[in-house]
């Protein structure tokens, strides 16, 4: 899938990652082309998610941030996305709005 049919509830979680990590919000919509649907989107960063808080240090050093990142607040950050993904996936896909480029069926 494409991030453009992302729904705007899903999309935020892009939004929330470059509050705090460009590298992070780069990956995760990267990573939105391995899925066919949003909620396996949604599944796949969380499990993500969950691989970079085992061990945040090494991520910001693959990305070469460990040395300009204050890593309690990263963590903070991607816990907070993570929170999102959750609750994005606790709401039903037709409460999440609408995608910006799905095409009206009606």
């Amino acid at each position: 899938m494409d991030t453009d049919d992302l729904t705007p509830m899903a999309y935020e979680t892009l939004s929330r990652a470059f509050e705090f990590c460009d590298a992070l919000r780069a990956e995760i919509g990267a990573s939105a082309s391995e899925f066919r649907t949003e909620d396996d989107f949604l599944r796949g960063t969380r499990r993500f998610l969950n691989e970079i808080l085992a061990d945040p240090e090494d991520y910001l050093d693959f990305w070469n941030l460990v040395d300009d990142t204050d890593v309690k607040a990263f963590v903070r950050g991607v816990k907070s996305v993570r929170g999102h993904v959750t609750t994005t996936l606790k709401t039903p896909r037709d409460q999440r709005g609408k995608p910006p480029f799905e095409k009206d069926t009606t």
